[in-house]
């Protein structure tokens, strides 16, 4: 990992700020939701929750394809079970979102050398690309840590050849995010 510099520090506060940002949004517009049409909620709730297979493979799909749904959103709804089972489905969670990164990395990988994807990836990932060039493994770190798409960035990663043991040791701080994630939602108690 190169010497972090200011520019590194500072985009990674606004990314962590946004991240804070975005859980407290996304918890209110969960509160709301859950005020103004509580059965609905309800029942996608327990629909979800209820099964643990689903709910894990629908967060599997999910953490591959960007994060379709957040993931703090399946840590809301398992929030009522028992403390020990909610910590089983955070660590869970947890690793299916290590798995989810590294499942993006192979793809990138496999298919940086396609003629399709080099387009693609010059075109509409170039914002991710200039912040890798300039951070290298710090924007992983970013990534695992904040909103920044850690699928998309897995991809990338993949996709410039990047050691797989290096990738593998700066994405293990997505760990640190679902710790801390998860106990600030679990100490919201009754809230959502």
């Amino acid at each position: 990992m190169p010497k972090p510099n200011k520019d590194f520090y500072n985009y990674f506060s606004q990314n962590l700020i946004k991240g804070f940002i975005y859980l407290g949004l996304l918890i209110a517009a969960l509160v709301i939701f859950k005020s103004y049409f509580e059965s609905q909620y309800d029942a996608l709730q327990h629909w979800v929750s209820d099964d643990y297979w689903l709910m894990f493979i629908i967060f599997l799909i999910s953490e591959i394809f960007v994060g379709i749904v957040p993931p703090e959103v399946f840590m809301v709804w398992t929030k009522d079970d028992p403390a020990t089972l909610y910590v089983w489905v955070i660590v869970a969670m947890t690793v299916l979102s290590l798995l989810a990164g590294w499942i993006n990395y192979s793809i990138g990988k496999l298919i940086s050398s396609r003629r399709f994807f080099r387009r693609y990836f010059k075109r509409r990932l170039r914002k991710y690309s200039e912040r890798y060039e300039q951070y290298g493994s710090g924007f992983i770190v970013v990534a695992a840590l904040t909103p920044l798409p850690f699928a998309l960035v897995s991809l990338i990663t993949g996709a410039l050849s990047y050691p797989s043991k290096k990738y593998l040791l700066y994405s293990s701080f997505r760990v640190l995010r679902f710790v801390v994630y998860g106990l600030i939602i679990w100490n919201l108690g009754d809230v959502v």
